[in-house]
C-alpha cells in the first residue's frame, strides 16, 4: 500500500499534492483520500497496546492474492512471524484484521461486506469492525469457514478478542465522527 502525498494534475494546469491511501480489491485499484485523524485513532491505540507475544501493525496491505491486497487499518500477527524484508503481510500469518469504517456508503459496504468476504476466504481468524459513524464495534470469529458474530459493543466498552488472541482492547478513547462528516 502506498500512502500519499501523490502528485496529480490540478485544474487549470500545474501539479497538486494529494494525500491518499491505495489498496487492491478484485483487481481494482482503490484510491481514497487520507482520513481524518479521528479515523486513525483506534489503529494507533491498537499498535501501542497490543501485548506480547503479538504485534499490531498499521499501514500494511494483506496479501490474499494477485487480485486482492486490502489495506486494513491494523493487522495483528505473532511477533515472531514477520521478517526484515517484509513489505506486506501474507494472510497466512494474520490473526486479526481491524477496519475502521469511513464515511460514505461505498466505504461502509466495502468494510461490512466486501472485505468481510475477502478476509473470510483468506482464513483470517478474527475480523473487527470499528464504526465511528455510530459509536459501535463488532467482532467476527471464523467458525467452519464462515464469520460468526463473537461480540458487539459500544465505544467505551472493551473489545474482547477471541482465541487465538484472547486479550481485550480498551475503547475509552474512541470517538464518534462529528455530525456531518
Amino acid at each position: 500500500m502506498r500512502t500519499g502525498p501523490f502528485l496529480c494534475s490540478a485544474p487549470g494546469g500545474g501539479v497538486r499534492s494529494y494525500d491518499a491511501r491505495v489498496e487492491i480489491l478484485d483487481g481494482e485499484i482503490i484510491v481514497q483520500a487520507g482520513p481524518m485523524m479521528l479515523h486513525d485513532l483506534p489503529g494507533r491505540k491498537l499498535v501501542r497496546e497490543t501485548p506480547e507475544p503479538f504485534e499490531a501493525w498499521n499501514g500494511r496491505r494483506v496479501l490474499i492474492g494477485e487480485e486482492d491486497k486490502p489495506r486494513p487499518d491494523a493487522v495483528v500477527i505473532r511477533a515472531r512471524d514477520w521478517s526484515d524484508g517484509m513489505r506486506d503481510v501474507p494472510s497466512s500469518i494474520v490473526l486479526a484484521v481491524f477496519e475502521v469504517v469511513s464515511g460514505g456508503w461505498v466505504a461502509v459496504r466495502r468494510d461490512y461486506e466486501d472485505k468481510r468476504g475477502k478476509y473470510q476466504d483468506a482464513g483470517i481468524p478474527v475480523y473487527v469492525i470499528i464504526d465511528p459513524r455510530i459509536g459501535e464495534w463488532l467482532v467476527l470469529r471464523l467458525e467452519g469457514g464462515k464469520y460468526e458474530e463473537s461480540d458487539r459493543g459500544l465505544f467505551g466498552e472493551p473489545i474482547r478478542l477471541p482465541e487465538p488472541l484472547g486479550y481485550t482492547v480498551p475503547t475509552l478513547s474512541y470517538h464518534r465522527y462529528p455530525a456531518g462528516s
